[in-house]
């Protein structure tokens, strides 16, 4: 696009623009909050195949959630309506067991939790309990299926990393097995 016919402030600016990196230009429309959630879902593994305007369009589908010290996230057979992922603080997970409950994982920032039953609607297959002030995102089943009628290609993108992280955590439960 030739800046000649353009009035010398617009020139000055188009040419401006054309230094900056497109990401600093997209985060600039975004409180730093937001900033600070779309930095951390690049990291996880099932939103860092996405575009920074995916994870732009994703954030707006999301739910923030304050968890005290020891507050339980969901039960073990509970519905499960949505996956989570660790914001801040930490999260148990805990499966009952014939001689009591037995920790299976124990979360951080980044990591994702809740996908089997987000995935196939059957009940939560542990407990998720909060082992220190925690704060979570949530991506709830309903905002899924809207994704999969307005942006099926996102939603594909979504699907299939929830996929492949729901097979490497079974590889590795496998690997635990005794041979």
């Amino acid at each position: 696009m030739s800046t000649e016919s353009l009035p010398e402030g617009t020139a000055r600016v188009l040419a401006a623009a054309r230094n900056l990196p497109v990401l600093s230009m997209v985060f600039r429309r975004l409180d730093p909050r937001q900033q600070e959630i779309i930095s951390m879902l690049r990291r996880t593994m099932i939103f860092s195949d996405l575009s920074v305007s995916e994870l732009i369009e994703l954030m707006h589908l999301l739910h923030e959630r304050i968890f005290a010290p020891g507050e339980t996230i969901f039960n073990e057979g509970e519905p499960g309506l949505g996956l989570y992922v660790v914001f801040r603080g930490e999260v148990e997970i805990g499966k009952a067991m014939k001689d009591g409950k037995g920790r299976v994982a124990r979360l951080g920032p980044g990591e994702v939790f809740g996908e089997v039953s987000f995935v196939d609607g059957s009940g939560r297959s542990a407990t998720a309990t909060s082992g220190a002030k925690t704060e979570l995102i949530g991506f709830y089943r309903t905002e899924l299926f809207d994704l999969c009628k307005r942006k099926p290609a996102l939603a594909s993108k979504i699907l299939l990393a929830l996929a492949r992280q729901m097979g490497t955590r079974m590889r590795a439960m496998l690997q635990m097995l005794p041979q």
